[in-house]
Protein backbone atom coordinates (compact mmCIF):
# COMPACT_ATOMS: atom_id res chain seq x y z
CA UNK A 1 0.00 0.00 0.00
CA UNK A 2 1.96 3.24 -1.13
CA UNK A 3 -0.89 5.80 -0.86
CA UNK A 4 -0.25 6.07 2.48
CA UNK A 5 1.18 9.88 2.12
CA UNK A 6 -2.28 10.50 0.34
CA UNK A 7 -4.37 9.36 2.63
CA UNK A 8 -3.32 11.31 5.38
CA UNK A 9 -3.47 14.11 3.59
CA UNK A 10 -6.76 13.61 2.10
CA UNK A 11 -8.33 12.17 5.74
CA UNK A 12 -6.53 15.67 6.95
CA UNK A 13 -8.81 17.70 4.73
CA UNK A 14 -11.76 16.14 5.13
CA UNK A 15 -11.31 14.99 9.09
CA UNK A 16 -8.77 18.40 10.63
CA UNK A 17 -7.19 14.93 12.42
CA UNK A 18 -3.49 14.96 11.37
CA UNK A 19 -2.07 11.99 11.76
CA UNK A 20 1.17 13.21 11.08
CA UNK A 21 1.18 13.64 15.13
CA UNK A 22 1.43 10.14 15.79
CA UNK A 23 4.32 7.46 15.21
CA UNK A 24 4.31 6.85 11.65
CA UNK A 25 5.41 3.15 12.10
CA UNK A 26 2.46 2.41 14.51
CA UNK A 27 -0.04 4.32 12.65
CA UNK A 28 0.49 2.61 9.68
CA UNK A 29 0.38 -0.64 11.03
CA UNK A 30 -2.73 0.03 12.75
CA UNK A 31 -4.27 1.33 9.70
CA UNK A 32 -2.82 -1.34 7.38
CA UNK A 33 -4.73 -3.85 9.87
CA UNK A 34 -7.84 -2.25 9.70
CA UNK A 35 -8.10 -1.49 5.87
CA UNK A 36 -7.00 -5.25 5.28
CA UNK A 37 -9.32 -6.47 7.60
CA UNK A 38 -12.29 -4.59 6.11
CA UNK A 39 -11.40 -6.00 2.82
CA UNK A 40 -9.85 -2.90 0.96
CA UNK A 41 -6.62 -3.04 -1.11
CA UNK A 42 -5.81 0.44 -0.57
CA UNK A 43 -5.91 3.24 2.21
CA UNK A 44 -7.33 5.11 -0.46
CA UNK A 45 -9.90 2.33 -1.05
CA UNK A 46 -10.55 2.46 2.28
CA UNK A 47 -10.83 6.58 2.67
CA UNK A 48 -13.11 7.05 0.09
CA UNK A 49 -15.74 4.63 1.24
CA UNK A 50 -15.67 6.10 4.61
CA UNK A 51 -16.55 9.03 2.88
CA UNK A 52 -20.18 7.76 1.99
CA UNK A 53 -20.38 5.02 5.06
CA UNK A 54 -20.89 7.32 8.28
CA UNK A 55 -21.13 3.92 10.19
CA UNK A 56 -17.42 2.81 8.74
CA UNK A 57 -16.10 6.69 9.26
CA UNK A 58 -17.17 6.23 12.93
CA UNK A 59 -15.82 3.31 13.77
CA UNK A 60 -12.58 4.41 11.79
CA UNK A 61 -12.61 7.37 13.81
CA UNK A 62 -13.16 5.53 17.40
CA UNK A 63 -10.49 2.66 16.32
CA UNK A 64 -7.94 5.83 15.30
CA UNK A 65 -8.65 7.38 18.78
CA UNK A 66 -9.16 4.75 21.12
CA UNK A 67 -6.48 4.26 23.89
CA UNK A 68 -5.11 7.95 22.78
CA UNK A 69 -5.24 10.27 25.79
CA UNK A 70 -4.04 13.34 23.73
CA UNK A 71 -6.81 14.95 23.83
CA UNK A 72 -6.18 17.98 21.56
CA UNK A 73 -5.26 15.61 18.59
CA UNK A 74 -9.10 15.74 17.88
CA UNK A 75 -10.33 18.85 16.74
CA UNK A 76 -13.84 17.41 17.00
CA UNK A 77 -13.61 17.07 20.82
CA UNK A 78 -12.50 20.47 21.84
CA UNK A 79 -15.67 22.04 19.42
CA UNK A 80 -17.62 19.44 22.09
CA UNK A 81 -15.97 21.23 24.92
CA UNK A 82 -16.45 24.57 23.53
CA UNK A 83 -19.93 24.70 22.15
CA UNK A 84 -21.51 22.19 24.81
CA UNK A 85 -19.33 21.02 27.88
CA UNK A 86 -18.39 24.91 29.26
CA UNK A 87 -21.56 26.65 28.33
CA UNK A 88 -23.60 24.36 30.11
CA UNK A 89 -21.07 24.21 33.22
CA UNK A 90 -21.26 28.48 33.20
CA UNK A 91 -25.27 27.69 32.67
CA UNK A 92 -25.23 25.73 35.84
CA UNK A 93 -22.70 28.23 37.87
CA UNK A 94 -20.50 25.09 38.12
CA UNK A 95 -17.14 26.26 39.91
CA UNK A 96 -13.94 24.80 38.19
CA UNK A 97 -10.26 24.30 39.00
CA UNK A 98 -8.15 24.42 36.33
Amino acid sequence: MFDYEEFKKAFYEHSGIDLNLYKEKQMKRRLTSLVERNGFSSFMDFFRTTLKDHKLYQSFINYLTINVSEFYRNPNQWEILKNIIIPDLVKKRVQLRI
